[in-house]
């Protein structure tokens, strides 16, 4: 199998590189210790990135909902900070049903878009659910052209800076899982900041939704059907395709996933480079660090597993490209099996550095913390596995079920 890249994806991945060293590379540390980004910075950010064509708007958009551009960008976000990553991978989710929304909403949003002012959550865990999806507690009840919603979401990126929701909810009528395109300004909601591990500058909170109230055009079905019938929809054709063969959520969980899993990819990357750096400048009992074997074994291992989870993360994305059921089992072990690389990598990446790898002075006790995380949002890697055993064994055998 190929996976080089082609020479756009090359010259992309390297502009976006230079602009995260350049941008955020020399204030990362610094202002990671300062806790979530306000809604000006996170915009500021966002702003900066449509430089190299990062961008929820419908031109630059394209770009995050092409699977490889995607897994680079969430790659190189993870190597610099990956804090980034949700403005933009859960942004894009609201993002790109808004040209498929009522003309009414389209002018209020369309504008926000443009000028790079938009910000989007995906809002589908809660207290009581976390990744059991088909028992949700967030209602909507159907009153004449509006629903109205009730519930609570948590650990959701973005959740105190976003002016657009994409949120889960039953339908209290029938029971059914739906998603509705909620807009902060004219649907209120509230929200709380939830303090955390690792990914210290993004935003992540609880949101409330005490009678909501959100018109029944923002559904999914409703906004599926404008796309389809006014071609707006700007998805790749095999990403369609696993829309329409699977349930929504596993469909859009698909690429999020393997993008977790390349952001991992990503941290580690950070991590052994800083001590393959470390390994040659050290001096330690007469001669540098990178001569004793012990540390050239984990020099080692801790290659062979990133180039190992990153060829499985864009193989997924690959599969998500061409439409291949496979994509929802390959997906799940990309995430999983990175988010463990990653807390691998950097536990080694502290070893090798000794002391100073505890130290606040050095980025790499922000890699071990933000490695941690990898294996909690989006389904945890228990998740990921039990996903995985049900696709290889087939009908009848789900452990979750």
């Amino acid at each position: 199998m190929d996976f080089q890249f082609t020479e756009e994806q090359i010259m992309f991945k390297q502009s976006l590189r230079d602009l995260l060293e350049k941008e955020f590379g020399p204030v990362v540390d610094q202002r990671d210790k300062q806790g979530p980004l306000t809604r000006e910075e996170a915009i500021d950010v966002m702003k900066k990135l449509k430089k190299v064509g990062v961008g929820l708007d419908p031109e630059s958009i394209t770009d995050l909902l092409d699977p490889v551009m995607f897994g680079i960008i969430a790659e190189e976000f993870g190597r610099v900070w990956p804090s980034l990553l949700p403005l933009f991978g859960m942004g894009a989710i609201p993002a790109i049903f808004v040209p498929s929304c009522s003309d009414e909403v389209k002018g209020r949003l369309l504008p926000r878009l443009e000028k790079g002012e938009f910000i989007g959550c995906f809002a589908e865990t809660e207290p009581d659910a976390g990744c059991d999806t088909s028992n949700l507690g967030t209602t909507a009840r159907l009153e004449g052209d509006f629903y109205v919603v009730n519930g609570r979401k948590s650990w959701i990126s973005n959740a105190t800076i976003a002016d657009t929701a994409f949120v889960g909810v039953k339908d209290a009528e029938t029971g059914n899982h739906m998603f509705l395109l909620v807009e902060k300004e004219v649907s209120p909601f509230e929200a709380t900041e939830s303090h955390k591990l690792g990914w210290k500058a993004s935003p992540t909170g609880e949101m409330f939704f005490d009678d909501c109230k959100v018109p029944r055009e923002n559904e999914l079905g409703v906004l599926l059907s404008n796309a389809l019938a006014s071609g707006t929809l700007a998805m790749p054709a095999g990403f369609m395709k696993l829309l329409t063969s699977m349930t929504p959520v596993t469909a859009m969980l698909t690429i999020p996933r393997a993008g977790m899993g390349l952001a991992a990819v990503g941290i580690a990357q950070a991590a052994f480079e800083a001590s393959v750096k470390y390994a040659r400048e050290r001096i330690q009992f007469g001669k540098p660090l990178g001569k004793f074997q012990l540390i050239q074994e984990m020099l080692y291992e801790m290659n062979v597993a990133i180039e190992t989870a990153r060829l499985l993360g864009y193989k997924a994305m690959d599969l998500i490209v061409k439409g291949d059921p496979e994509a929802r089992k390959y997906s799940a072990m990309a995430k999983a099996y990175g988010g463990e690389v990653a807390q691998k990598v950097t536990d080694r990446a502290i070893q090798i550095h000794g002391g100073m790898g505890l130290s606040e002075e050095m980025p790499i006790e922000r890699y071990f913390r933000d490695a941690r995380m990898m294996t909690i949002p989006d389904g945890t890697s228990e998740m990921m596995k039990l996903i995985t055993g049900y696709a290889i064994l087939g009908k009848g055998f789900s452990a979750y079920a």
